[in-house]
């Protein structure tokens, strides 16, 4: 049953009219931190209703939004609703609106730079190298000139996997020895792409998250490299969360921000009954927007993002 529908199940009834009702309480001073027990009690609500806004707690927290952002969310619907019980039309509208406001972020992914640059990373087995070469084959589309470096060097398999791919998409891969350091795959992937002119530089980095301390100095080191090497810039670094990871993808989103400046998240999986509450929760703490969303396998499957599909599909996931 969808998360739209158990809403409706809980508050379906009729609503009962201001006359028969006490008002709710004013909750504009009271921090969400503080907890719900206070809203639910002092307007003398029947146990039932009182029962309803606690399972109405747990879905939002079975749907991976954390617990701040959960209360945020009860507290804003009790704040705004009518005189006595919601329906349940207006409890979802609430919902739908909070989330929404939460996603609203600028989600423009941008390509401009002599060349662009843009970095890529995230932990092992969320999609990142196969996202790599879906964005590559949609800037192809819109007419970029693509290089390829495939800087995940010590993943085995990783280098074989994005020239595979690249090849597919028919955009050149600056390809190296597995156990190579990192930021000298740069240094040379970023020599010829200056050289051949080309509009756009996709790196592909290591995503060890299990040993942070080296993840850290991996990836800072590969973005000195490229600022002080070649003086360039980076027009995006790219976090790939899978969207079925639950909670720990706000703390991969935390981990990834600490090492490198994290501009925006390719989300994917999102065609696996994901309910996508954790990228509320990293949009809420650490204000990274969604930018490009993976949903299928063809080289295709990528798009932009777009939040009111987010919001759609975590009110009818399961």
């Amino acid at each position: 049953m969808s998360f739209l529908s158990r809403v409706r199940q809980l508050f379906g009834g009729d609503q009962v009219s201001a006359s028969q009702s006490s008002p709710s309480a004013n909750l504009a001073d009271m921090p969400a931190a503080a907890g719900l027990a206070g809203v639910r009690h002092d307007g003398g609500k029947p146990r039932e209703q009182v029962a309803n806004w606690d399972t109405l707690e747990e879905l939002l927290i079975d749907a991976g939004i954390d617990i701040d952002t959960t209360l945020a969310i009860l507290q804003e619907v009790h704040k705004t609703s009518l005189l006595g019980r919601p329906t349940a039309d207006q409890v979802i509208e609430r919902i739908r609106t909070r989330l929404t406001s939460i996603l609203d972020l600028d989600t423009t992914l941008h390509t401009s730079g002599n060349p662009a640059i843009i970095l890529v990373t995230g932990v092992n087995g969320v999609g990142k190298t196969s996202s790599i070469a879906k964005l590559a084959n949609m800037l192809k589309a819109q007419g970029l000139s693509v290089l390829l470096i495939a800087a995940d060097t010590f993943r085995a398999g990783a280098v074989d996997q994005l020239a595979i791919l690249g090849d597919r998409v028919g955009v050149p891969v600056m390809r190296s020895v597995e156990g190579q350091d990192p930021s000298s795959v740069v240094f040379n992937g970023l020599q010829k792409g200056i050289a051949d002119h080309v509009d756009l530089v996709l790196i592909d980095t290591a995503g060890r998250l299990e040993n942070k301390k080296n993840l850290t100095a991996e990836l800072q080191k590969v973005v000195r490299v490229i600022e002080s090497k070649f003086g360039l810039p980076l027009s995006e670094c790219l976090l790939v969360i899978d969207a079925t990871t639950g909670e720990n993808a706000l703390m991969q989103a935390r981990a990834f921000s600490e090492a490198v400046p994290v501009s925006g998240i390719i989300l994917t999986k999102v065609d696996s009954g994901a309910k996508g509450g954790s990228i509320v929760s990293i949009a809420r703490e650490l204000h990274i927007p969604i930018k490009l969303v993976c949903n299928g396998e063809g080289l295709e499957s990528i798009k932009p993002f777009d939040k009111d599909e987010l919001v759609n599909m975590m009110l009818l996931s399961d």
